[in-house]
């Protein structure tokens, strides 16, 4: 579940937030190697160099840790696919996007949420924290930026709005299994340069979108990204508010 990170990628803990992120990131290490039903608090808190107590006091359950961790780790791909495009906000082209959502896939985070049986039964008891991990998918979140790149002229609108919703899922999908499953045609083609062929030929307009068309479409799409990470962090560290971490500390 742990991947390289580098600083940018997940932001400079706050004061409030630097033990539960160490915990946080022992979580992941451990349910990594034992899954999440056999990794207990006590295991996440001793790797973490900390005492069970401490890690109650954030989160007040094993389940709304492991819940915890699902949302830290969807911010960190959130954040990752958002520095790209504030690099280089041509990369807002939907075929570039495509490409970039293909690339940084999180396969073990997406395996978690929608196939582990035992974060499954978790998830169907926190009904609010499921549809909120849902809707924060990146792809779920390119869908959700659609209608504002089909004003903008970056998405054509010659067909129907729902219609290219459903392309777009339904093409990525494919291209997220075969890069999961390894195919053995993808070692004799480019799956990257075939998908963003395809959503360019389905979805984006006869003439290519420019730079300042991306550029100004570029702050709303971070106003729907920064108010889901602003929501997955209130589903992180929400137990973890400062006055809580003082008292942890004394």
């Amino acid at each position: 579940m742990r991947n390289t990170r580098h600083a940018s990628d997940v932001g400079v803990p706050t004061a409030a937030s630097a033990l539960p992120e160490r915990i946080l990131t022992a979580a992941a290490e451990l349910v990594d190697q034992h899954g999440p039903q056999k990794t207990t608090v006590a295991e996440i808190a001793r790797a973490a160099g900390v005492g069970k107590g401490t890690a109650y006091l954030y989160w007040p359950s094993k389940e709304k840790l492991l819940l915890a961790l699902l949302a830290h780790e969807l911010v960190v791909w959130i954040r990752s696919v958002r520095a790209e495009v504030v690099h280089d906000p041509e990369r807002l082209r939907l075929s570039r996007l495509a490409v970039l959502l293909l690339d940084s896939w999180r396969h073990e985070v997406v395996e978690l949420i929608a196939s582990d049986l035992y974060l499954r039964r978790v998830l169907a008891a926190h009904r609010g924290s499921r549809e909120l991990l849902e809707r924060s998918m990146p792809m779920e979140l390119c869908v959700r930026v659609l209608p504002l790149m089909r004003r903008e002229g970056l998405v054509r609108s010659d067909t129907d709005a729902h219609e290219q919703a459903y392309v777009f899922n339904a093409v990525m999908t494919g291209f997220v299994v075969g890069k999961v499953t390894e195919r053995a045609d993808s070692a004799v083609i480019d799956p990257a340069a075939v998908l963003a062929r395809t959503i360019r030929q389905l979805l984006e307009p006869d003439t290519a979108p420019t730079i300042s068309q991306c550029e100004r479409l570029l702050p709303e799409v971070l106003e729907v990204v920064d108010q889901a990470v602003a929501n997955l962090e209130e589903m992180t560290y929400g137990a973890a508010a400062p006055e809580r971490t003082v008292r942890a500390r004394g």
